[in-house]
């Protein structure tokens, strides 16, 4: 599947995605044939992960087994220069699954029959296990510490870096003293490492599954394709919850209400060490993560698959993608990520016992 250089192509027909640190686009080759084209945007790119996590999906698609060809588009070539990137294929008529929750498509009913399939598909066929590459427990700990450096760093977020504060009520210390708690106390973090590991999917989220946008077949909601495997910090094995974990922050509705700026921030700005953020829920844009439950089912799926949920690991897991999407963002994003990573990390210390 790999080339030397990426494929020539003849034009490019759409903008798909134009990520952090990459560009996916629909492109016509010379033989008028379509495909996807995922690739870095080199010095553009936001956040230090960007051009290994391109080589690292090319390398997650080469290497499914053939029971989970159907769950990803098949890949058509990889390539490291001039930057790395991959072409897969066009999924004719298909569109993410986000796109269908703004439109309010599904009824209750076929969203619980999604969730449920795509629990079967990645928590009982993708989750097989899997010696782990890199150490999630070492990843998290160092996104929290350049999370807190980041904080230092940025002249409108150092309020966050006092010993102490009130988010949304609760009590808080600062990021780097409860990351440094987190370390010496031990348990929690190697927790993520000493469970057993799986192959994930890695960024799980609403907008990294398609369905056919339209269809009369009566199992629609199941004729589900992933895209876009390995998380933002290069995670492709681990812990399970990583992968629920991840869902949940979209499927809730938090994620996309920060990313487009449908957060309630309070204080930000304070001398007072008093802050809060909430989801606005009177913004039209996030009616539909009310209107239908998009995540209840897919959560009972993982517990019938994988058991119980540890609710301090998966404060930490929020902390952690929090965190890691400070390194990455700017602005009204960047502070509500920020207030989201020390609240999360407080209430997985919380939960530990100490």
């Amino acid at each position: 599947m790999s080339t030397s250089n990426r494929p020539t192509l003849a034009a490019i027909e759409t903008l798909l995605r134009n990520g952090y640190w990459d560009r996916t686009e629909i492109i016509r080759m010379a033989d008028a044939s379509l495909r996807v084209r995922k690739q870095s945007k080199g010095h553009e790119s936001s956040g230090p992960w960007g051009q290994d996590n391109l080589r690292d999906e090319a390398t997650y698609l080469q290497e499914l087994e053939p029971h989970l060809v159907d769950l990803f588009p098949r890949l058509i070539a990889s390539w490291d220069q001039p930057a790395p990137g991959y072409d897969m294929a066009y999924m004719t008529n298909h569109v993410d699954v986000a796109q269908l929750v703004r439109s309010q498509t599904f009824n209750q009913q076929q969203s619980n029959q999604f969730q449920t399939h795509l629990g079967k598909r990645v928590f009982g066929q993708l989750h097989t296990p899997c010696q782990r590459l890199a150490s999630l427990a070492e990843n998290v700990v160092a996104t929290l510490q350049q999370a807190t450096q980041t904080l230092n760093d940025h002249d409108q977020l150092q309020c966050l870096t006092t010993p102490s504060m009130v988010i949304n009520g609760q009590f808080c210390r600062d990021l780097a003293t409860n990351t440094a708690s987190l370390i010496q106390q031990k348990t929690l973090i190697h927790g993520l490492d000493q469970a057993p590991q799986v192959r994930l999917h890695g960024d799980l989220f609403l907008e990294n599954i398609l369905l056919p946008a339209t269809s009369e077949h009566p199992h629609w909601p199941t004729q589900l394709v992933l895209i876009d495997p390995v998380s933002v910090a290069g995670m492709s094995a681990g812990h399970p919850l990583f992968d629920l974990a991840k869902y949940e922050s979209y499927a809730s509705g938090e994620l996309p209400a920060m990313r487009r700026g449908h957060m309630l921030v309070e204080s930000i700005h304070s001398t007072h060490a008093e802050f809060s953020f909430a989801i606005d829920w009177q913004h039209s844009e996030m009616q539909p993560f009310k209107a239908i439950d998009w995540h209840s089912a897919l959560r009972q799926s993982y517990i019938s698959h994988h058991g119980p949920i540890d609710p301090a690991m998966y404060a930490l897991l929020e902390a952690y993608f929090a965190a890691a999407m400070i390194l990455c963002t700017t602005g009204a994003e960047q502070h509500a990520r920020a207030l989201k990573a020390i609240f999360s990390l407080q209430i997985a210390w919380s939960l530990v016992g100490q």
